[in-house]
């Protein structure tokens, strides 16, 4: 497994992170555990998760695994909030002050641990002044519950901003950002990846197989394929399951071929392989899918396989 620097931190993250958004709903606490299990012996440190998976449970759970192996210090946990409203009280959600401050307690306690290694603003909250947040954030890195900060779906400028703000009053600032990104989804490179480059923010890239979709398990003129994600979203699968795609779709399949690595590895890879990435969301439900996933951690491709990949538009 490769590890790299998260930004400008001093966090070495896998280059292989684990995304948890299922974990609760569909997989319950035992599940996790051996997921957990798997993870580490793979070498993987880096797992994400957020206030909101599973109605909370995600949290709860990897709280429960990590405590029962009592390799806490070994982890590298990652959670977000401000995307889901936890409560019926208006303002419960966002990203105030006052909701910063009750979401990081229900985050620790959840995870059983006394500090957070990179805490994120899930989503950007337009009716909440970014130096408020920024603010708050720097209070919970201040206080030693946080040790990092970073964003999740935000805008190149949202990212400048905030850093800029954080720079002005020396406060702490992003390190890191986490976008859809993938070979079929390049829509942040004109103006987000520039950012994360200029602020020294370290990308952290979900979705990278666009919803399965880079499998190739999905077949031209055959429909979504049976218990996947695109045949549970219809209009994921409509956007996505076109003739156009397919044929992206078939192209990095033949470079894929040409390197020696399976479609899922070119496209993991793909995103490993960039300087700017610092470690892959990738999702599972099970250890086997755990180790699976840790082995893309050691593919590497050459510059013309990159180059190759990155021509079909």
């Amino acid at each position: 497994m490769e590890y790299k620097t998260l930004g400008r931190s001093g966090i070495q993250v896998s280059v292989i992170g684990i995304g948890t958004n299922q974990f609760g709903n569909p997989v319950d606490a035992p599940g996790v555990q051996t997921m957990l299990e798997a993870a580490a012996e793979s070498g993987i440190n880096a797992i994400d998760t957020a206030d909101g998976y599973g109605g909370t449970l995600s949290e709860d759970y990897i709280g429960r695994a990590i405590t029962a192996m009592g390799n806490r210090h070994e982890w590298v946990v990652m959670t977000k909030f401000g995307n889901y409203q936890l409560g019926k009280a208006p303002n419960n959600q966002g990203t105030s002050r006052g909701y910063l401050r009750k979401s990081i307690v229900g985050s620790l306690q959840r995870l059983q641990t006394d500090y957070i290694d990179l805490y994120q603003v899930h989503r950007w909250d337009p009716r909440t002044p970014v130096e408020e947040t920024m603010s708050a954030l720097n209070d919970v890195v201040s206080e030693g519950l946080v040790r990092y900060v970073g964003c999740s779906n935000w805008a190149g400028w949202q990212i400048a901003e905030a850093n800029e703000v954080a720079r002005r009053y020396g406060w702490a600032q992003f390190v890191s950002s986490q976008p859809a990104y993938s070979l079929m989804n390049r829509t942040i490179e004109p103006e987000h990846i520039p950012a994360c480059l200029h602020y020294g923010v370290g990308l952290i890239p979900y979705s990278p197989l666009a919803g399965g979709f880079l499998t190739g398990k999905h077949k031209r003129g055959q429909g979504a394929t049976a218990g996947t994600r695109l045949e549970r979203n219809a209009r994921a699968s409509e956007t996505t399951l076109t003739e156009a795609n397919f044929d992206k779709l078939e192209a990095w399949e033949k470079v894929a071929a040409d390197a020696g690595v399976t479609m899922t590895q070119l496209a993991v890879g793909w995103l490993t392989n960039n300087p700017v990435t610092a470690t892959v969301i990738c999702g599972a439900t099970s250890p086997e899918q755990i180790r699976e996933n840790a082995a893309i951690g050691d593919v590497k491709l050459s510059a013309d396989t990159m180059t190759a990949a990155s021509a079909i538009k």
